[in-house]
């Protein structure tokens, strides 16, 4: 199912655009808060050396983005690592697509309607969406907020596609649902729940979602470049999951009115960010957010994918440092945000892995796939920790071989991720997705079961199995 990944007070600034010698620039905004330097050097050593790993990272083809650090809301480092200078000042100033970040604007709408008596976070989803009246028993707005309802993602629903309306989102609930988990029993990333957030946020506040947001939200908060893109969402349009653009600065208002509690009191945000109990496996997502101690301190984050484009946000609430993250293409956000607060604390830092799906692809092109398959294996045994092998790289590399019409070498790929990544759901879901494009209906068949044994709530598994048992019987 995954394819491949398609800087106030007290502080000096100096802003400057550098051509380095493999023409990469940099179009930075470097705070120099002087009551703050460190013992490890100065401010300005400290983003030179933020500065450096982005640009190692883009000479990999691994980054092109922009990067907000600060602390206790003043910028301590402000920069955007890209081919040319207009490339670089763009991804500065340019709103770009957020993705999932949305989902924490859609939790805070979801918590202030709760402080206003509109809602309350035990409600059964079905008290405010009466057609779920009878299909999500026992769901309410908390297993929603921290994806813990059951209800599966909008690709294992079989409605991730552009355009689909929230009478979609409805109707393969009401289809599927004797097939899902019982709420409260597993945390799974649902972006369908979130969609139904949007919808009781317009139910519970009696006015669209997004005029909720512009209201409520972001004039308050003076977020200028932060809105719907492009442009207000209409009725029976999905929205609550994704689909706000943002930049840098506008989500450093954002941290900032969120360490001062200006949108909710101080009580709300913090039994917010406490993580949902589950009964099966661990979970580390509260309302909106990501939740875990690090280094001692409460770190909370959330990453966003959607377009070809790539968020992030980090705030540690002891420290208040936070990092904001807007890339082009494919990062290592979160290896990028822990290297960064360890440069911030002059400790040796873990350079971000490199994408080993990015390099099987680069030496295909040129050698083939055997010669790329062997130096995964070569490189696999020798830098297990340069590259990343995770289950959705060669997942991936399975995809563009597909995505350009080359099967028979696809399903290699595939069935060497199912051998690495045995207790996969997904991987043996796309397994299946390759050999069933290939006519191969009875392995397809033996690759989707294995994935619905693995994941019963895999809704597309499911789906297909049905269809290619129907074929074979006819």
């Amino acid at each position: 199912m995954l394819t491949f990944p398609h800087l106030h007070q007290g502080v000096t600034l100096r802003a400057f655009t550098s051509w380095l010698a493999v023409g990469i620039v940099s179009w930075a905004w470097i705070g120099v808060p002087m009551a703050q330097a460190r013992q490890q050097g100065s401010a300005t050593s400290v983003a030179e050396t933020i500065r450096q790993m982005l640009v190692e990272l883009h000479e990999h083809g691994e980054f092109t983005g922009a990067v907000l650090v600060a602390r206790d809301g003043a910028v301590l480092y402000r920069d955007a690592i890209a081919s040319t200078p207009d490339e670089a000042k763009k991804l500065i100033v340019t709103p770009t697509t957020i993705a999932s970040l949305a989902k924490g604007f859609t939790a805070m709408a979801v918590m202030m309607l709760a402080e206003r008596g509109k809602l309350g976070y035990d409600d059964a989803v079905g008290r405010h969406i009466p057609e779920f009246a009878d299909a999500l028993p026992g769901v309410t707005i908390r297993h929603l907020l921290t994806h813990t309802s059951g209800i599966p993602d909008v690709g294992d629903l079989g409605i991730d596609r552009p355009g689909v309306q929230e009478r979609d989102v409805v109707a393969a609930i009401r289809t599927n649902h004797a097939h899902f988990a019982r709420p409260g029993i597993r945390y799974r990333y649902s972006n369908t729940g979130y969609i139904l957030l949007g919808m009781i946020v317009e139910s519970a506040s009696q006015r669209a979602f997004d005029q909720f947001l512009q209201t409520e939200i972001l004039q308050p908060l003076d977020m200028r470049s932060t809105r719907p893109d492009p442009g207000p969402r209409g009725a029976g349009e999905t929205k609550g999951d994704s689909g706000l653009v943002s930049t840098v600065d506008d989500l450093l208002k954002w941290d900032r009115a969120l360490a001062a509690n200006t949108l909710v009191r101080a009580e709300t945000l913090t039994n917010a960010l406490v993580p949902a109990k589950v009964a099966e496996g661990e979970s580390a997502y509260a309302f909106g957010w990501n939740v875990a101690t690090r280094d001692g301190d409460t770190y909370m984050w959330h990453t966003g994918n959607a377009q070809g484009q790539r968020a992030f946000i980090g705030r540690r609430l002891r420290e208040r440092t936070t990092v904001i993250i807007l890339t082009r293409g494919n990062s290592r956000r979160l290896e990028i945000a822990d290297a960064i607060v360890s440069i911030l604390h002059g400790r040796p830092y873990d350079p971000p892995p490199l994408s080993i799906g990015r390099r099987v692809v680069a030496i295909m092109d040129t050698k083939g796939l055997d010669a790329a398959l062997a130096e995964y294996e070569r490189l696999r045994a020798a830098q297990p920790k340069r590259y990343d092998f995770s289950e959705p790289e060669l997942n991936g590399v399975g995809y563009t071989l597909l995505d350009r019409g080359r099967q028979a070498e696809a399903i290699r790929v595939f069935e060497l991720n199912v051998r690495q990544f045995p207790k996969s759901s997904n991987a043996f879901d796309s397994f299946g997705d390759a050999l069933s494009r290939t006519g191969r209906r009875d392995e397809a068949i033996r690759a989707y079961s294995r994935a619905l044994e693995l994941d019963p709530a895999n809704v597309n598994a499911r789906s297909m199995l049905e269809k290619l048992k129907q074929a074979q019987a006819r």
